[in-house]
Order: structure tokens, then C-alpha cells, then sequence
């Protein structure tokens, strides 16, 4: 009985740990955080048959709605006409709705694993940062890794230049978590402002502009939506946007790279450098190279409208005749999961994603406009910025990385295990 006992503890608090350095894990690339998230799905499921664990992780509307949705991929996958290649991205993809049971599972087993994940978050995200700052000044991270694209920074621990992708996206998650596990002291406020600032600009400076977009729209939801330090981030924002003016005006690379290519991007001067008649003489709400993806995927879907050509299948048929756009439109993914989900997987499986953005919406509006509730300000709080953590998941204009991307279907699942445990949490 206490040899069963020790081993039951021992395994949570491994899967523990592992939950809490899931972030730093992502700054290695897809390979390691996958590991990890694999073996605490499995763990999960061995525990979940040990002690009879249905009746509560997976009774519920979220489990039995991904559940519908891995079925549906394995039939699309069945249904295309390169039946192995789609079962590549569909087979596996059941993990990442049981990682999200299992951080579930995991939170209720460890009190305070919330705290030690906000901690051990917080010292990932600013060695983040500073590793960021450090690539402003030289041509490569702490690593030695190299930034192969001017402007642009690298994870920590990879080539992979999405480090502005990775602290616009997680930056919710850690705000939140801050939040709910700690009352905030004068001191630990101006550290929090200062942290928020340099958010914001090495954001700016990575030249991500998807980032600089998700940074733009989480900061506007949250002085919407949180309750506490709505003045700190209007205080931060404003101090941000002087640092950013000054460098953009002084550093010519960040100006011609934020400013100048977008503008160029979008044909605010009617013409287009890679010279394609198409793109001619037009605004363009997004880069000609987008906007051919797009085509590109709607060619897609117009000819396959129910169940799409397969998940992970646009790269596959991108230059055939049937969907052919231009010399632009073919790439490894359309780069907007809207588009991909149509192209891929029709009009069904759209049903799905735009059923869950409405959801996170309505979500949204609810917590807006109801004032009282039970639940403590900085409960309340955490669940808004899990919130809003989903929309920029689900946000349907700025372009995105593969849909089936291991890497950011981590950081589309990871606070889902937080929410479901803040909901089903007994008073």
C-alpha cells in the first residue's frame, strides 16, 4: 500500500514538472515539447483506467466535441486521394485534446501547481526576452543560433525564427496565471510594467507582424476585460509605443522591415515588386503571397466542399492544375487555419472551428457585460485571460502557422487543461 502510494505521488509530481517546463521545452522547438506532452497524455490514460477516471474528464462538452472532430479527420483522411500522407496529420492528433485532460487531471492532483507553473513561466519568459534583447545587438542568440532573415529572432534553443509568435501567444497564459497565484505588491507592480514594456518591444523588433498583431489585440481585451492593472497596461502601452516610435525612427532595418514592407506588401502604391499582373494597381488587405494562398485554398475547397482534399494535404496539391493560382499560391500550408480547414477539411469541418470561435466570443460578451459574479477578482481575472489566450488561437484574419503544426497546436491546448479545471473546480 505505501510503496503503491509513493509511486502514485512520484509519477503526478513527474508529470508535474514536466507540465511547468512544457514552456521552456517549446523554446527548443516542436521535437522535445511533443515528448513531453506525449508522455503525460499516456500517463494520463494508464491513470485514467487505473481509477475509473470517465465520469469526470471525459464527460463533458469539450472531450465529446474533439472527439467528433478526430473521427471527422480520420474520415477526411480516408476520403482524399493521398490516404497515407493525411493520415500523418490526423492519426496523432487525438493527443493534444488528452494533454488538456490530462493538465487537468494534473492541476487537481497538485494545489499548487498553478503557482510553480506561473513561477518557473515567468523565468522562461524573461530569459526569453533577454535572449531577445541580446539578438538586437548581435547576429545570433545565446546559443549561437543564427537569425538567417534580418530583423527576425530565434527561439532560445532553435533556428526557428517565432520567438515574437511564441511570447505574444503565451504572454496571456502568464499574465493570468500571475493573477490568480499572487497578490501583487507595489514592487512586484513596477516589475510587472517593466515586463510588459519589453514585451512589447521585442515583440516589435522581432518583426513578426502576425505577433505585433496578437500583441495589439490582446492588449486591447485586456483593459477590456480584466478587472485589476487596467491603468498599468494603458501606462505601459503608451511608454511602449515612445520606445517603439524612437526606434523606429532611428533604426532604418526595423522601420523598412515593420513599416516600409508592409506597406510595400499591402500595394498602398499600386504596384507590387514581384510583378504579377494580377496584384497590379490594387490595394491588398493581405501580401500578395498570402492572398495567392488564400485563392488557392478556396480553389480547394470549391471543388471539394464537404470533406476538403485531406488534413495536411495543400502542400500536396497546391500546383495542381485544378487549384492552380499562381506562382504564389503553393506553399507547405495557406498560412490562415480558416483557409486551411476549408481546403482541407470542407465545409464540415469548418462547422467545427467557427462553432469554437463563437463560443470563445459569446464567452467573451458574457464576461464583459456581467459586473457580479461568486468567484474571487483574480479567478475571474485568470479566466479572461484564458479567454483570451483562445482567441488568439481562433482570431480568423492574421496569418497562422500549419494547422496541424505540432509546435502551436501545444500552445492552442495548453491553458484548455487550465480552463476546464478553473470551470469543473468544486467551490
Amino acid at each position: 500500500m505505501t510503496r503503491s502510494y509513493i509511486s502514485r505521488n512520484s509519477i503526478i509530481e513527474l508529470c508535474s514538472i514536466l507540465i511547468c517546463l512544457i514552456p521552456l521545452a517549446l523554446l527548443t522547438g516542436p521535437f522535445i515539447p511533443d515528448l513531453f506532452i506525449s508522455f503525460i497524455s499516456i500517463v494520463f490514460i494508464v491513470f485514467s483506467f487505473k481509477e475509473k477516471l470517465w465520469e469526470k474528464y471525459y464527460k463533458n462538452y469539450f472531450f465529446l466535441i474533439f472527439l467528433i472532430f478526430f473521427i471527422y479527420l480520420l474520415i477526411s483522411s480516408l476520403v482524399s486521394e493521398n490516404i497515407n500522407s493525411s493520415f500523418e496529420s490526423s492519426i496523432f492528433y487525438f493527443r493534444f485534446g488528452i494533454f488538456s485532460l490530462a493538465v487537468w487531471f494534473f492541476i487537481d492532483q497538485n494545489k499548487n501547481l498553478i503557482k510553480k507553473f506561473a513561477i518557473l513561466l515567468l523565468i522562461f519568459f524573461i530569459v526569453a526576452l533577454l535572449d531577445g534583447l541580446y539578438q538586437i545587438f548581435n547576429e545570433s542568440n545565446f546559443f549561437g543560433f543564427t537569425n538567417i532573415t534580418a530583423n527576425r529572432m530565434t527561439l532560445l534553443l532553435s533556428d526557428k525564427q517565432i520567438l515574437g509568435g511564441y511570447l505574444s501567444r503565451i504572454f496571456p497564459l502568464l499574465f493570468g496565471a500571475l493573477i490568480y497565484s499572487f497578490n501583487l505588491d507595489r514592487k512586484k507592480i513596477i516589475s510587472l510594467m517593466l515586463l510588459l514594456i519589453i514585451t512589447d518591444v521585442v515583440i516589435y523588433i522581432s518583426g513578426e507582424r502576425t505577433a505585433i498583431g496578437l500583441l495589439l489585440l490582446e492588449t486591447v481585451m485586456i483593459i477590456i476585460l480584466i478587472s485589476k492593472f487596467k491603468m498599468l497596461r494603458i501606462l505601459s502601452l503608451f511608454l511602449s509605443i515612445g520606445i517603439i516610435v524612437v526606434i523606429t525612427f532611428f533604426n532604418a532595418e526595423i522601420r523598412e522591415r515593420n513599416i516600409d514592407k508592409t506597406l510595400q506588401q499591402l500595394n498602398i502604391n499600386g504596384a507590387v515588386s514581384e510583378k504579377i499582373d494580377k496584384f497590379e494597381k490594387r490595394f491588398n488587405l493581405f501580401s500578395p503571397q498570402h492572398e495567392s494562398h488564400i485563392i488557392t485554398s478556396y480553389n480547394m475547397f470549391r471543388e471539394n466542399f464537404f470533406f476538403g482534399i485531406g488534413p495536411g494535404q495543400f502542400r500536396n496539391f497546391c500546383n495542381d492544375d485544378r487549384y492552380f493560382y499562381n506562382k504564389l499560391g503553393c506553399s507547405t500550408h495557406p498560412h490562415n487555419s480558416y483557409m486551411q480547414v476549408l481546403a482541407e477539411l470542407g465545409i464540415i469541418g469548418f462547422i467545427f472551428i467557427i462553432c469554437a470561435f463563437f463560443y470563445v466570443l459569446i464567452a467573451l460578451i458574457l464576461k464583459f457585460k456581467t459586473k457580479s459574479s461568486r468567484d474571487p477578482v483574480n479567478l475571474q481575472d485568470f479566466r479572461s485571460c484564458l479567454l483570451i489566450s483562445f482567441t488568439l488561437s481562433l482570431w480568423p484574419i492574421l496569418p497562422t502557422q500549419d494547422f496541424f503544426n505540432n509546435w502551436i497546436n501545444i500552445l492552442y491546448y495548453l491553458p484548455i487543461g487550465f480552463y476546464l479545471h478553473l470551470n469543473y473546480k468544486k467551490s
